[in-house]
C-alpha cells in the first residue's frame, strides 16, 4: 500500500522575528508568544500574550505584488465590517496608524484573538451558519470598496486548476514512485473533463469569469473551520484571505459542498463517504433563505451542484500537484475519492437544484 504521504512543512516565525514586528503595532508588552498550528501551512502565524490577558494572533505572508493587493482589499473589507458592527476579529494599528506591516519580504497582520468553539455538526448551527453567510451578503451589499478589488479567482474557472492538470501525475509520482500511472492519468482527465463541464454548466448563469447581474462581498472560503460557535451559535466569522466581490451563489454552493460532508476523523480514504449529507444540505439553504432580498432564484439553484463540483475538485488538485498529497493522504487514493463524489453531485444535480430551490421560496 502506498505510504500516508507527508504534509508540507509549516511556515513559522523566529523569536527575534516576532519581537521587531510587535514592536511596531500598538499593543501592550508581549509576555508570552507560541506558534498557532492551525490553516494553511503558507502562511506562518503566532498567538501573543500581553499585559492584561488579552491575546493577539499575528499572520505572516509573502509581500508579492498579488499577496499585497488581496491583503489591502482584505482590509479594507474587514474595517467595514468592524463598521458595521459584523462580528470579525478586530484589526489592530501599526504605530504608523495602518493595519499592514511590511518588513524584509513579508506582510504582517494583527488581531485581536477571538475564543470560540469549532462546528460540532448539529443541525442549529448548520442552519444559523446559513444565516450567517446571507447577514455578510447582505451586510457588504452595495457597499464601495476603497482599494482594487483583485481578480475574481476562486474555485470557479480557476487559473490555478488550470495550470496544475499537467502536474498532477509528476506530484503523485515523486511521493509514491509505485504508484499506478495508467490508472492515475486515466482519473485525472476525467476530472479534468468533469470540471470545465461543471463549469461550462455554471458559467452559462454566472458568466465565465465568475460575475453575473448581482454581485457582493462574499467571502470566498466559507466553511465550518471559519467560523467560531458559541453555545451552538455561529458568533465571529475569521480568515478573509480569499474575500473578493463575486456573486452570492459562489459561497452558497461552497457552502453546502463543506457543511454537508460527511466526517472523516482518522478513517483511511477508502472509508471516505463520497456523497452529501443532504439534511445538512437543506439546513444550511433554509438558514440562507432566511434573508429574503438574498434567495436564490430558479436558475441560480440549478448551478449549485456543478459548483460544488468545480470546488471539489479546485480544493484537491492544486495541492496533489504540488505536494503529490493531499493533507498527508495519497494522491491518488484522494483522486479515486474526488472522483466518486464528483461523480454523485452531477448525477444528483437535478435533485440538488430541487432541493435549492424549494429552499429559497421559504
Amino acid at each position: 500500500m502506498p505510504s500516508r504521504g507527508v504534509a508540507p512543512a509549516r511556515a513559522t516565525m523566529s523569536g527575534d522575528e516576532v519581537k521587531a514586528v510587535l514592536a511596531r503595532f500598538l499593543i501592550p508588552h508581549a509576555r508570552t508568544v507560541h506558534d498557532f498550528r492551525r490553516g494553511s501551512t503558507r502562511f506562518a502565524k503566532a498567538i501573543v500574550g500581553v499585559d492584561g490577558g488579552r491575546r493577539y494572533l499575528l499572520k505572516r505572508r509573502a509581500a508579492t505584488p498579488d499577496d499585497r493587493a488581496r491583503l489591502a482589499f482584505s482590509h479594507d473589507v474587514q474595517r467595514a465590517l468592524m463598521g458595521f458592527h459584523f462580528p470579525v476579529p478586530e484589526l489592530q494599528l501599526t504605530t504608523e496608524g495602518g493595519t499592514i506591516l511590511e518588513r524584509e519580504g513579508h506582510l504582517y497582520e494583527l488581531f485581536l484573538f477571538v475564543e470560540g468553539d469549532r462546528f460540532r455538526r448539529s443541525g442549529g448551527e448548520t442552519r444559523e451558519s446559513g444565516l450567517f453567510l446571507a447577514r455578510l451578503h447582505k451586510t457588504m451589499s452595495g457597499w464601495s470598496p476603497n482599494e482594487a478589488a483583485p481578480h475574481p479567482g476562486g474555485y470557479h474557472g480557476s487559473r490555478t486548476v488550470a495550470a496544475s492538470w499537467s502536474r498532477v501525475w509528476s506530484g503523485i509520482h515523486r511521493a509514491d514512485a509505485a504508484a499506478d500511472e495508467v490508472g492515475a492519468r486515466e482519473l485525472i482527465q476525467t476530472l479534468r473533463e468533469r470540471y470545465a463541464t461543471a463549469h461550462s454548466h455554471a458559467s452559462a448563469e454566472i458568466g465565465g469569469q465568475g460575475q453575473g447581474t448581482r454581485t457582493t462581498v462574499i467571502h470566498g472560503d466559507f466553511h465550518p473551520g471559519n467560523l467560531l460557535f458559541v453555545a451552538g451559535s455561529p458568533v465571529v466569522m475569521i480568515d478573509f484571505d480569499a474575500v473578493r466581490q463575486d456573486h452570492p451563489v459562489i459561497d452558497v454552493a461552497n457552502g453546502c459542498l463543506q457543511f454537508g460532508m460527511h466526517p472523516v476523523g482518522d478513517k483511511p480514504v477508502g472509508e471516505w463517504i463520497p456523497t452529501l449529507n443532504l439534511m445538512c444540505v437543506e439546513g444550511f439553504l433554509r438558514g440562507y433563505s432566511l434573508s429574503h432580498a438574498l434567495r436564490l432564484g430558479v436558475k441560480e439553484s440549478s448551478i449549485v451542484a456543478s459548483l460544488m463540483v468545480e470546488a471539489s475538485i479546485a480544493e484537491s488538485i492544486p495541492r496533489i500537484a504540488i505536494n503529490g498529497t493531499f493533507a498527508g493522504r495519497p494522491g491518488i487514493e484522494m483522486l479515486r475519492f474526488v472522483e466518486a463524489k464528483t461523480r454523485w453531485l452531477w448525477d444528483e444535480r437535478d435533485r440538488i437544484a430541487t432541493l435549492c430551490a424549494s429552499c429559497m421560496k421559504g
